[in-house]
């Protein structure tokens, strides 16, 4: 069940746009599975456009009626389309009026995730008989990124070392600059601690109130310091209960102290 009203408008030919809504509508059904209570600011209309120039993006700032996200394709490719999309979606249950270092991570392991998800799920039951066999394409598309990201590191530091994933996030809790290289290959470490726990998911509606400066508790304000600090302590206090021994895996692995925010 679609529990959003989706208005598709990437490309000029109405055809492409419908192909490419049924693959978005797959990624909300994604969304809807995996936090069912659905966003901080709630299901609103989502416009989703082509922007050669600024996307992929979520805009801002946040308009009372509807989310409008900009993605940057050439063509329909459906596994660059669920990349960037989720990659943007993600951030409406992060909430949209906050943005720092952990929510582009996050972002970035949904990204992979839904690549696995939509791989599966076509599979078993393509959305018609022209992509029978599109599935693996999802893969392939994720063998790729991880492939280019891989190319620009020091595999033996990364290899030898159960320390480079703490160390990348220690630089960016120093506010060092998002290399989203690094940033794809640390949310490929953490992808199979969220799928070993299905309800790891249920966290990202609190990320939002877990920050510094923290938005408004009335979701009718949308104008906000955007620029946050993630505050882990603040985020395993108003997690739910089931996703508890998930969050502290989950810091165990980032060398996060909870008593710590940033």
């Amino acid at each position: 069940m679609n529990n959003w009203n989706l208005h598709v408008k990437i490309f000029q030919d109405k055809h492409l746009n419908e192909q490419a809504e049924f693959l978005l509508l797959d990624i909300l059904q994604m969304f809807d599975e995996m936090i069912p209570e659905g966003p901080p600011l709630g299901r609103k209309k989502i416009e989703v456009i082509n922007d050669h120039t600024g996307g992929p993006t979520l805009y801002w700032p946040l308009a009372k009626e509807y989310y409008r996200i900009g993605l940057n394709v050439s063509d329909l490719f459906y596994n660059q389309l669920a990349f960037q999309f989720t990659q943007e979606f993600c951030n409406l249950y992060c909430d949209p009026r906050i943005y720092n270092w952990f929510t582009e991570l996050i972002c970035h392991v949904a990204s992979l995730y839904s690549l696995d998800y939509l791989s599966a799920k076509w599979e078993e039951t393509p959305p018609n008989d022209e992509l029978m066999d599109y599935w693996d394409n999802f893969d392939s598309y994720k063998s790729h990124l991880l492939g280019a990201a891989f190319s620009k590191v020091d595999m033996v530091k990364y290899q030898v070392s159960n320390e480079w994933v703490p160390y990348q996030i220690h630089k960016l809790r120093n506010k060092d600059k998002l290399n989203r290289g690094k940033l794809l290959i640390i949310a490929y470490e953490l992808l199979p601690l969220f799928k070993n726990y299905p309800n790891s998911w249920q966290i990202l509606p609190y990320i939002g109130k877990a920050s510094k400066p923290s938005p408004p508790d009335n979701p009718d304000i949308l104008v906000t310091n955007r620029r946050t600090l993630p505050d882990f302590q603040k985020l395993t206090q108003l997690a739910p209960k089931n996703t508890q021994e998930f969050l502290t895996k989950l810091m165990n692995k980032c060398g996060i102290n909870t008593l710590e925010s940033a």
